[in-house]
C-alpha cells in the first residue's frame, strides 16, 4: 500500500522526500482513522525535530490535491485527513471525545433517487458525518 501512494506521487511528479514519506507513515500506522495537520506535525516531529508545521500543512494540501488524502471537515471547525484509500463511507463523530469510527453504510443512493424526483437538482458527490455519542463517552 505504501509503495503504490510513492508510486502515485511520482506519477503524479512529486519527489518521494523524507517528510512525506513521514506523512504517509503517519497515516499508515495511526491508531485513528482522522487525523489533524497537528497530529501529523506532533507524529513527525518525533523522528525530524525540524520540520515546520507550514512545511506539513503544505504537504497535507498537495496530498489532498492529488487524491492520497481526503479532507474532513468537523463540527469543531478543525479540518482532518484520511488517506484515500478505504471504499466508499461515512464518518460517526463522538461530540464528547471527538473520536471518528468509519461506517460503509451509505443511505444515500435511496436519498438521491428522492432528491431527483421531487426536484430539478442532480446530486453528484456527498459526504456524511454523523455526530452523536461512542460507548466510552455515553
Amino acid at each position: 500500500m505504501k509503495d503504490d501512494l510513492y508510486t502515485l506521487l511520482k506519477k503524479k511528479g512529486y519527489k518521494i522526500t523524507n517528510q512525506r514519506k513521514a506523512i504517509i507513515n503517519a497515516f499508515l500506522h495511526s491508531e485513528k482513522h482522522l487525523l489533524t495537520a497537528a497530529e501529523v506535525h506532533n507524529t513527525v516531529k518525533i523522528n525530524n525535530e525540524d520540520v515546520n508545521f507550514s512545511t506539513i500543512y503544505r504537504n497535507l494540501e498537495m496530498l489532498l490535491e492529488i487524491g492520497i488524502l481526503n479532507r474532513v471537515n468537523l463540527d469543531n471547525g478543525i479540518n482532518s485527513y484520511e488517506l484515500n484509500i478505504d471504499s466508499h463511507h461515512h464518518h460517526l463523530i463522538c461530540l464528547k471525545c471527538g473520536e471518528a469510527e468509519m461506517i460503509a453504510y451509505c443511505p444515500m443512493e435511496e436519498i438521491n433517487s428522492n432528491i431527483r424526483k421531487l426536484s430539478k437538482f442532480t446530486p453528484i458527490d456527498h459526504k456524511l458525518e454523523i455526530y452523536g455519542h461512542c460507548d466510552k463517552c455515553k
